[in-house]
């Protein structure tokens, strides 16, 4: 039985539910643990603290921060940030303002395509939350540009996509030194997509890389034992999570559905203290 997802997104960034609403989904299935990791923003982790007073539910202050590297985009979750702190929220609010300016383009991009999307609807969508391609997609359905979410990335705001463009970003050995200076404990998130993995974890470690997921969403058996195999090289922490963002694709993971066990989160607690 699961009872922890380490990796949860709300209306803060690019999911569908409220932090508070996610509490109550990840109480329904029973979760003990929880992180809020929304993209480049920390906004939503008190509202979820809060709801979750007085529940059987632990709520731990996570952030997901996107990366380039020569070989595509890498993501890095951190956790036990210190969210609160001002400088960090400095940087991730430049973080956000990059992705609104390539969100503008983007949707330019599209119209010169033929693809009549309108700005201030993508910024209906977005609601208060952090702008993103999602919401573009979103917009995309709606026109019947497209006939699946998926098809947006995958011929058109996709990172090979028509009408793709590129934003400010930290290199992934910043993201790893940015956590870690503000107190955080990095871990690679979905690790299964990336190129040449056993090449890059040796270098990421150097900067402070202390876990990486190998229960993720939909991994399969193998690429679970793959993953722990490498994580237990390499003296990773194995963490994990479903990724939900409330889409509602067909292959998208409800929360709980699949996570790291109890003892994945003492190590982090651990390392936290370490630093302490």
């Amino acid at each position: 039985m699961v009872n922890v997802d380490l990796h949860l997104h709300t209306t803060y960034s690019d999911g569908t539910l409220s932090p508070n609403s996610l509490v109550q989904l990840a109480l329904k299935k029973n979760l003990q643990i929880i992180s809020i990791t929304d993209h480049d923003c920390t906004d939503g982790i008190d509202e979820a603290i809060v709801a979750s007073l007085d529940k059987n539910l632990t709520v731990i202050p996570g952030i997901e921060l996107n990366t380039d590297t020569e070989d595509g985009e890498i993501h890095v979750l951190g956790y036990f940030i210190d969210y609160l702190n001002k400088d960090l929220q400095k940087l991730l609010l430049e973080c956000r303002n990059s992705r609104v300016e390539r969100a503008k383009m983007m949707v330019e991009k599209l119209n010169s395509l033929g693809i009549n999307i309108q700005w201030a609807r993508v910024e209906e969508l977005a609601g208060y939350g952090a702008i993103g391609r999602p919401h573009i997609a979103k917009a995309m359905l709606e026109v019947k540009a497209i006939r699946t979410f998926q098809e947006a990335f995958d011929k058109y705001i996709g990172r090979n996509g028509i009408a793709y463009i590129e934003r400010f970003r930290l290199n992934v050995f910043e993201a790893i030194e940015t956590i870690r200076e503000y107190h955080g404990i990095p871990v690679l998130a979905h690790p299964g997509y990336i190129k040449n993995l056993d090449g890059l974890l040796p270098n990421l470690i150097k900067y402070g890389l202390k876990g990486i997921e190998v229960f993720y969403a939909n991994y399969d058996t193998n690429t679970i034992n793959r993953l722990k195999n490498i994580a237990s090289k390499y003296e990773l922490i194995p963490c994990g999570g479903s990724d939900y963002h409330g889409i509602k694709t067909k292959t998208e993971k409800l929360p709980g559905a699949l996570g790291p066990p109890q003892e994945s989160v003492d190590k982090l607690i651990e390392a936290k203290n370490q630093q302490i």
